[in-house]
């Protein structure tokens, strides 16, 4: 009996506790005002949409992420530009006419004696042209243009290595066009130094392929120097570039019987005087008697 009312206390004494906790609890949130109340909403709808604002950020910047990876593998495609070469004249007049409205926009002086040497240059007055050109380097000696007008001057006067001189100064100063490796080659061919002009022939075409003119000089001097097969294939290629080159064709024909193509020899005879060249007749005559071509 006295067991049972032990157990029966302890019940009472467990149900009066949780009974003061829950009381406790509820004490606690009643103790927030209405206002505070309020400002907790408040406080957790700020959060709520801050959280959503920063979703959305993240969102936005994967998705500009995603855009932006897609532009770059599907790039745009640039039109082609062609663009004209302006190849060198063996008209020394004609080339050195290109600078008659030369521009100098940091240096007027240097501007005005390039134009007179040019128009001096065209007038025949050469010693003045110099003078001019002399002046344009002692004004600016870092401008190319005076010395590769000066040296084309030296050239067509005879002064093939001063010209020289003047032609490598406008190359090393790195002047835009390869024109200068082209005459600075003409220079060593005309004082027969066939090495260095088969050189600077080379560095020319090698910038500046599709002259035919300085295919046909390069093989000149192979012929020079005996090296037949190179001259045939730089003949070749000047006539590829210009297939009405009648000198090209005629030259070649005469190689072609050196290296004992006869029959194309021929053929290459006959085709520079059907295009006017009338020497050509001649060497067919010669040449070609057996072959009636």
């Amino acid at each position: 009996m006295l067991y049972i009312l032990g157990i029966f206390v302890l019940l009472l004494i467990t149900y009066g506790v949780v009974r003061i906790i829950n009381s406790r609890n509820k004490a606690f949130s009643s103790k927030l005002s209405l206002r505070e109340r309020k400002e907790l909403e408040k406080m957790i709808e700020k959060k709520a949409k801050i959280e959503e604002e920063e979703k959305d950020g993240e969102e936005k910047e994967e998705s500009e992420k995603k855009e932006k990876k897609e532009k770059e593998e599907v790039k745009p495609i640039l039109p082609v530009v062609e663009i004209k070469t302006i190849f060198p004249s063996k008209d020394i007049k004609e080339e050195i006419s290109r600078f008659a409205t030369h521009i100098d926009n940091n240096n007027f002086e240097v501007q005005n004696s390039i134009r007179n040497g040019v128009q001096n240059f065209i007038n025949l007055d050469f010693k003045v042209a110099l003078e001019e050109f002399s002046l344009a380097v002692e004004l600016n000696s870092q401008d190319p243009t005076g010395y590769y007008c000066r040296g084309l001057t030296k050239l067509q006067l005879g002064n093939f290595e001063s010209a020289i001189g003047d032609f490598t100064d406008s190359i090393n100063l790195r002047m835009k066009e390869s024109s200068a490796f082209y005459y600075r080659a003409l220079a060593y061919y005309k004082l027969q130094d066939f090495d260095n002009a088969i050189l600077n022939f080379k560095s020319y075409i090698n910038a500046e392929s599709g002259f035919d003119q300085a295919h046909y000089d390069l093989a000149i001097c192979y012929k020079e120097k005996e090296r037949f097969e190179e001259a045939i294939t730089s003949f070749s290629q000047a006539i590829e570039i210009n297939p009405k080159f009648e000198l090209a064709y005629f030259e070649r024909g005469l190689l072609q019987h050196k290296v004992n193509d006869k029959d194309g020899g021929c053929a290459d005879l006959k085709k520079a005087l059907e295009m006017g060249y009338l020497q050509a007749s001649e060497f067919i005559s010669d040449l070609c008697e057996e072959k009636k071509l």
